[in-house]
């Protein structure tokens, strides 16, 4: 299965608490771009409202389902769209930690 696909499915396995539907089927991702033969992935997130209560804690689940494919070395995921994007892509950045630790485990 192509890397795209995999991550198309991972997405689909996280659902908006408020709308009961996953992020992938409401539209809230956008813009994914693959390089298969370094595994990465970018791509980009707009909660379902302006001033989400929960998009920045949806933006880190997103985040987090995404690390768990093996076939993935980095991740560059991009709110926008939202009051507080430039708080939640500090801390998407911050996890960047913990791909890397993830790595090397796995090395």
């Amino acid at each position: 299965m192509k890397l795209k696909n995999k991550i198309i499915e991972k997405l689909k396995t996280i659902e908006d608490p408020e709308l009961r539907q996953d992020v992938y089927s409401l539209k809230l991702i956008y813009d994914i771009e693959t390089d298969e033969d370094k595994g990465e992935v970018s791509l980009k997130f707009r909660p379902t409202v302006f001033q989400c209560p929960i998009g920045i804690q949806l933006s880190i689940t997103i985040k987090r389902a995404l690390m768990e494919l093996k076939e993935l070395k980095k991740i560059d995921l991009e709110v926008v769209d939202y009051v507080q994007k430039d708080l939640a892509n500090q801390y998407l950045v911050s996890l960047d930690g913990e791909m890397y630790n993830k790595i090397k485990e796995e090395e």
